[in-house]
């Protein structure tokens, strides 16, 4: 399965923060105002996991961007070979 579609299935849509060499940048936003930022990047024949949740500051200036503030311990440099990315993402993203 596409990693697209695996990542779509735990409620991660592709997220336009930012971008990183090899790598493909998720978001999830849940219902506790809580936005994960999820980070799945190709190394070779290994693929490089991290995984953030953040909290939105918003500013007084609805037009301005809020501030996003890491909260809680996340996934950190989690190295998984490529032919287990998808049962490790189906475990560990589960809600």
């Amino acid at each position: 399965m596409k990693l697209s579609d695996v990542v779509a299935e735990h409620g991660f849509r592709p997220s336009e923060l930012g971008s990183i060499e090899n790598a493909k940048l998720y978001e999830r936003h849940n219902n506790d105002g809580v936005m994960e930022l999820l980070c799945v990047q190709k190394m070779g024949q290994v693929m490089r996991v991290d995984r953030q949740p953040l909290l939105a500051i918003s500013t007084e200036d609805v037009q301005e961007t809020p501030m996003l503030l890491p909260i809680g311990t996340g996934i950190n440099n989690q190295i998984v070979p490529r032919e287990s990315l998808e049962g490790y993402l189906n475990t560990t993203l589960a809600a």
